[in-house]
């Protein structure tokens, strides 16, 4: 399982300092997405590093979303 987080855009360009997209990864298939604040995406990383998950990356590129219409 992967779990990437990565900055939101919305469609006027600008890049938000307080919105992330969680998505989940299983055996190459995406199985969920999710936005979270910056507090709830902090919590999430400090719990799965407690479960063992490795950091490998950070994702930098941001993906165009509106957290104000739900999940994906």
């Amino acid at each position: 399982m992967v779990v990437d987080f990565y900055p939101v855009k919305n469609s006027y360009g600008d890049v938000s300092k307080e919105w992330f997209i969680q998505i989940l990864t299983f055996l190459g298939g995406t199985q969920s997405k999710k936005y979270l604040n910056r507090v709830e995406m902090g919590i999430q990383v400090r719990e799965r590093l407690a479960y063992g998950y490795e950091v490998i990356d950070f994702n930098t590129i941001p993906q165009l979303g509106n957290p104000m219409s739900g999940a994906c």
